[in-house]
């Protein structure tokens, strides 16, 4: 996989989340949904998330799946806490929100960057 569709999959699976997730709401604005916050919201935590691994193999770190995992849940669930708190469109309501929406978007995150991971050797160079 490379970087580009894992940024479109990790984009895609927010943007789907955003709307089907329980505790998570789109603001309307006279009976329109509001898709623009949607989408750069998707779009940030996508580019976040997907830049895990490339990050960690530019800046020499030794990419392991652990150091993924962690950064990738911190990424994952923090952006969904962060619109809990400053709303901008996109609504967490409750907690069950940031707890699936986070589990989900960490899991795709993890599983998108793992295959970067092992196309690439296994961090091995």
């Amino acid at each position: 996989m490379n970087y580009f569709r894992s940024f479109l999959l990790n984009a895609l699976i927010v943007f789907f989340i955003d709307r089907i997730s329980p505790g998570i709401e789109i603001t309307y604005y006279e009976q329109v949904p509001n898709i623009g916050a949607d989408l750069l919201f998707a779009m940030i935590t996508g580019f976040l998330n997907a830049s895990v691994f490339p990050f960690l193999a530019i800046l020499d770190l030794n990419p392991t799946k652990l150091k993924i995992g962690i950064i990738t849940a911190i990424i994952s669930y923090s952006c969904f806490i962060v619109i809990s708190i400053v709303p901008f469109g996109v609504n967490v309501v409750s907690p069950i929100g940031v707890l699936f929406g986070g589990t989900v978007v960490w899991a795709v995150a993890f599983i998108a960057n793992i295959l970067e991971f092992k196309r690439d050797g296994g961090g091995l160079k």
